[in-house]
């Protein structure tokens, strides 16, 4: 299979822009081509096919410097990588977008379906589960995990989870990608241009990890589960400024025996006390990048931190800045 391929660093030119070569897309493959596709674009993955027969995908992909971007558009499959596929090392991750329909994926006990709005991080290191029942559209990125060296911390927090696209950061990186694939199927990047782009989804990517949108639910299959964690979820947000927080006062309040509270979070990649911490964190970040916030002692105290220095110290932990050093976005609009 041929690739729409921008410039790597060993083939760098400059070129003149001015006008687009128009490149016709991929041809549509049948389920014998797709494995190697698959292999070719991403890395080693054992593909099924819910109708081999009738099965048919297509795969545009392009290089920037380093990182690959790609569209695809496939009938319904299932992925699976395992230990064995594993022998052969890949120091990359892969961001997927859905642009249409919904894809459910499993790594490390974490489970997720993903829907139009929103991504998720797939760490090639360790095994997963990865299908959709339908025909869907997808935008995925391939980042070597040395672009991201300093950010490991962010990557391991939030694999496999699904992580908005339609606010902040995530919908600039959302826009972004569809840009940078435009340009680098449809032109001959030069090598500037295209560590240019790169540096841009980058910095987009980091941005948006630093201040993720999640959302309890999302996490989940069962309708049922999905109404107890949303009804649970409520009223955390409700009460954020109470320090008090905890699965008993959930209990009481949402009618819920603490036994089943506990049980919802065994599935998901956080226990209540840490996702109870995040969702204040999270709030604190949103008061404290508005510059008419009062104090940091005020904005802690607003979100459920009665010890400042406490506060202080996890937030620089998550964020990697200090609250007073917070960036404003008062200048910014998303």
């Amino acid at each position: 299979m041929e690739h729409s391929q921008g410039v790597s660093k060993k083939h760098c030119e400059h070129v003149d822009n001015t006008s687009s070569s128009q490149e016709p897309l991929e041809p549509l493959l049948s389920a014998d081509g797709w494995q190697n596709a698959i292999s070719d674009t991403y890395f080693d993955l054992k593909v099924q096919f819910k109708n081999p027969n009738q099965f048919t995908g297509q795969l545009q992909q392009a290089t920037l410097a380093q990182m690959g971007i790609s569209s695809y558009i496939a009938d319904s499959v299932h992925y699976q990588r395992s230990g064995q596929d594993l022998s052969k090392a890949c120091d990359s991750i892969l961001l997927t977008f859905p642009l249409n329909g919904s894809v459910c994926f499993q790594q490390q006990k974490r489970q997720l379906t993903c829907y139009p709005g929103q991504f998720f991080i797939e760490l090639s290191h360790q095994p997963y589960q990865f299908y959709h029942a339908e025909t869907v559209k997808l935008q995925v990125l391939k980042v070597p995990i040395a672009r991201l060296e300093n950010h490991q911390r962010l990557i391991e927090q939030y694999f496999a989870q699904a992580i908005t696209t339609e606010q902040g950061s995530g919908r600039l990186l959302n826009h972004q990608i569809n840009h940078a694939l435009h340009l680098a199927t449809n032109f001959k990047l030069s090598c500037v241009e295209s560590q240019f782009l790169e540096q841009q989804l980058l910095d987009l990517i980091i941005h948006t990890l630093h201040r993720p949108s999640l959302s309890l639910a999302d996490s989940q299959n069962s309708t049922i589960k999905a109404a107890h964690l949303q009804r649970i979820e409520d009223f955390i947000h409700f009460n954020l400024a109470n320090p008090q927080i905890s699965p008993k006062l959930v209990s009481q309040s949402c009618h819920i025996s603490e036994r089943y509270i506990y049980l919802l979070f065994q599935n998901l990649p956080y226990s209540f006390s840490e996702w109870v911490k995040l969702t204040r964190l999270l709030a604190a970040n949103k008061l404290l990048t508005k510059a008419n916030y009062s104090s940091v002692a005020e904005v802690a105290y607003q979100v459920g931190f009665t010890d400042q220095s406490y506060f202080s110290r996890i937030y620089k932990q998550h964020f990697g800045f200090s609250p007073k050093d917070t960036p404003s976005n008062d200048a910014k609009s998303y």
